[in-house]
């Protein structure tokens, strides 16, 4: 028996210097809530208890009898102290749970490297106004067309462990996020982006609500908006390739490639911006949101428009979302191109610590439950 009271000492100080080793300021907390409610509950519990025992009056007591208890049958300073002891132990092991239900954790700094086969990609999306509009008498907008484009496209690229980097652009390009490896956390950040780009809603910019087909929650104001300058967008796009390829230190015979999601209405051609990414192995692809489908003709656009037809010449393609098959060659064509190997640092960042909480507060109960039984019947109030 004496081993085991060691045993549990020993595990008891352990737990206690890991606990002080802690460094308390660096500790975050994943699930306050529940550490919180807990606590109320607990403090609700305490006041009950306290309130029953200052107000109720306990069994075989009674005020004013007429007799005084002799100092010596009274408890000492030292017995009081022994006797409130398993409270004590009682109210840190419930201090303890409630710190491991709040889920603690730290912030590590343990790194692993491995290399990867990736296929380096910038996806532009047009958010212009024109893509607030409707698609071919679908009752839905542009937009919204060539957003569930871009997610099935996305789908087909899971797990093929693509570096991608979300780009909007309307009348200025915007950088949503830098190159990343995350399948999951990139298709959220594209099914969150917005649709549209624009410096006033529908109704203020003049033009007819019947033409305006995107949510208002999808719609995000910017003052400076109101045109569809892919050649800005371009410029950036270039400026960032050859920023990531100075900083990641690849070759610039590597292959890479930059997706245009647009329904190319764009002000101007970007002739001389196709040239750069031609120099630099950049090669464009156009998902084409094709408003004219089967009755282009009757709108006059049996013909692409200039944007559509002068990315082949730069090596690029395009791929008409009205085709049931375009998005299955754009995921080919982009899977065909020569990969780059990419060595990645993974960083884990999260360390739970909730069980050196957890294991110091069971370990009280189990001494505290059975001390506080011993010292009631040794200590007690008794008739």
């Amino acid at each position: 028996m004496l081993m085991a009271w060691q045993e549990i000492i020993d595990f008891l100080l352990a737990r206690t210097q890991e606990i002080a080793d802690t460094e308390f300021d660096q500790i975050r907390f994943a699930n306050v809530d529940m550490a919180f409610w807990l606590s109320i509950i607990v403090a609700l519990a305490a006041l009950l208890t306290l309130a029953r025992v200052s107000f109720k009056r306990r069994k075989h007591h009674r005020h004013h009898s007429g007799h005084l208890i002799d100092r010596r049958f009274q408890r000492g300073p030292v017995v009081r102290m022994l006797y409130n002891v398993p409270k004590a132990l009682l109210a840190l092991a419930v201090a303890g749970v409630s710190v491991a239900l709040a889920d603690p954790f730290l912030m590590a700094t343990d790194e692993v490297q491995r290399e990867v086969e990736s296929r380096v990609r910038i996806d532009l999306v047009d958010t212009s106004l024109s893509m607030a509009w409707e698609f071919s008498n679908a009752g839905r907008s542009r937009a919204e067309i060539a957003r569930e484009a871009h997610l099935r496209f996305l789908d087909m690229r899971r797990e093929k462990g693509d570096r991608v980097s979300l780009w909007l652009f309307s009348s200025y390009p915007y950088m949503v996020d830098d190159f990343v490896f995350d399948d999951e956390m990139y298709y959220f950040q594209v099914m969150d982006a917005p649709y549209v780009t624009v410096k006033m809603l529908a109704a203020q910019s003049g033009t007819p609500r019947d033409r305006f087909f995107v949510p208002p929650d999808k719609v995000r104001i910017i003052k400076t908006e109101g045109t569809t300058n892919i050649i800005r967008a371009l410029q950036a796009v270039v400026k960032h390739f050859d920023q990531d390829e100075a900083s990641v230190g690849r070759g610039p015979d590597q292959h890479r490639a930059v997706l245009i999601v647009t329904d190319a209405e764009v002000d101007d051609v970007p002739e001389a911006e196709f040239a750069q990414l031609h120099e630099r192995n950049i090669v464009p692809y156009v998902i084409y949101i094709n408003t004219g489908g089967a009755g282009a003709v009757a709108e006059g656009r049996a013909d692409p428009p200039p944007l559509i037809e002068l990315i082949r010449g730069f090596g690029g393609d395009y791929f008409d979302v009205t085709d049931e098959d375009g998005l299955q060659r754009a995921y080919q064509a982009i899977d065909e191109r020569e990969a780059v190997w990419i060595e990645v640092t993974h960083r884990a960042i999260k360390v739970p610590i909730y069980s050196r909480f957890l294991l110091v507060s069971m370990a009280l109960l189990a001494i505290g439950i059975p001390a506080g039984f011993l010292a009631e019947f040794v200590w007690g109030t008794h008739p």
